[in-house]
């Protein structure tokens, strides 16, 4: 309540507890910042960071030093800085096989993935599952862009929902965490912080306050989100534009958070993988078919599930991906690849990351009898080629 009251908010105090070389994740900046140049025209993308940093205010200068601000950490923070400033996770998003009206079952979650990182590290772990799990049909290339047109028919109405919880979430609040919960009969976004103002006036144009004003200012510059005070509306209007129910929401200013609710989930999944339809129970039978038939073929659902769900794991953040691509050229070094992934230093979510790409063989030891031998290297396998080759196919 102290925090929501004062004039001076949260994402815009400065942060130092950690050193300014050490405070950005530079692969999440230069995200940020080609994004930036793509859509505010008349700016140098040659600029130095700090200078662009300073100039739009998420750097302050304090004598002779500058100091990031809270906003800036948790954009584009380094994993030590989004570490030292909030000790509990950006985002949990849970892809769940059951309906909000069902007892839960044994098994809690298809697919999840708890998030500690900066918000555009959050975003892109976020979008490529959303991604996998949710129908994707192909359209046609952007001739701007030359890529494919294929987002689901939702995904607007989702990428503001979800830029929402990760815009107006209070990060000051230590004790509870944002959640996404995919279930079989819509999507649940639940954001510890309450929206400010009157309820009635959430689906009205017009500015509203915000509680971080840095970071929802930074996402809009990019056009990650509807203009001020018209992404609540564009949710409703889009969605029923959809032949789907509004969606729901609580403003819940007794226990500080807000729940939002997009239905019949379900009513999207013809065109989705073979993991999602089965999440939902949309597996095939033969029509008239022996029973034996039917078995057979719910046999073979759940195995394409089964591969499907294989395949869901080795998606890849934007860094493991980068690193595959690396190792096109010939063989890397552990340094290598710290430099390649925007990391000061090998952290857990570095180790972590890197021995999955080893796990699921995309990644092979130049001397696998000794995996500390100082002239260790990494190359690529051909199954992490195929990897790459799929990847350019699909756009990615």
């Amino acid at each position: 309540m102290l925090r929501d009251a004062t004039a001076d908010r949260w994402d815009s105090q400065p942060f130092d507890r950690v050193l300014l070389k050490e405070a950005f994740h530079p692969s999440s900046l230069r995200w940020y910042r080609d994004r930036f140049h793509q859509v505010n025209a008349g700016f140098d993308p040659k600029q130095p960071d700090q200078e662009f940093l300073y100039h739009w205010g998420y750097l302050l200068r304090d004598g002779k030093r500058f100091i990031p601000i809270r906003g800036a950490i948790m954009l584009f923070g380094s994993p030590l800085a989004v570490h030292q400033l909030i000790p509990r996770p950006t985002l949990d998003f849970q892809f769940l096989g059951y309906a909000t009206d069902e007892p839960m079952p044994e098994t809690r979650w298809i697919d999840r993935i708890v998030c500690e990182e900066n918000i555009i590290q959050a975003w892109d772990q976020l979008v490529s599952k959303y991604k996998f799990f949710m129908p994707k049909p192909f359209k046609d290339i952007d001739p701007v862009t030359l890529g494919r047109r294929d987002d689901p028919p939702g995904f607007r109405v989702f990428r503001e929902a979800a830029v929402n919880l990760l815009t107006h979430q209070d990060y000051g609040d230590h004790s509870r965490k944002a959640v996404i919960k995919f279930f079989r009969d819509g999507i649940q976004f639940w954001n510890p912080g309450d929206v400010f103002g009157d309820d009635s006036r959430l689906l009205e144009p017009g500015e509203k306050e915000v509680r971080n004003p840095v970071i929802a200012t930074a996402m809009r510059r990019i056009a990650m989100c509807e203009q001020a005070g018209t992404g609540m509306r564009m949710m409703r209007e889009a969605w029923q534009a959809l032949g789907h129910p509004a969606p729901v929401y609580k403003n819940d200013r007794a226990w500080k958070a807000f729940d939002l609710f997009i239905p019949e989930l379900d009513k999207e999944v013809d065109m989705a993988s073979d993991l999602m339809k089965a999440m939902f129970g949309k597996t095939p039978t033969p029509s008239g078919g022996t029973d034996t038939e039917q078995v057979e073929a719910h046999e073979e659902a759940q195995v394409k599930a089964q591969e499907a769900q294989v395949e869901a794991q080795v998606e890849l953040l934007k860094w493991q991906h980068d690193i595959l691509t690396s190792c096109s050229s010939g063989e890397k070094t552990g340094k290598e690849f710290l430099e390649i992934a925007g990391y000061s230093s090998r952290t857990g979510n570095f180790k972590k990351g890197l021995q999955r790409l080893l796990d699921y063989k995309l990644l092979e030891l130049t001397v696998p009898d000794k995996p500390n031998s100082r002239l260790q290297k990494y190359r690529l396998t051909d199954k992490g080629r195929r990897l790459l080759v799929k990847a350019r196919g699909d756009g990615v």
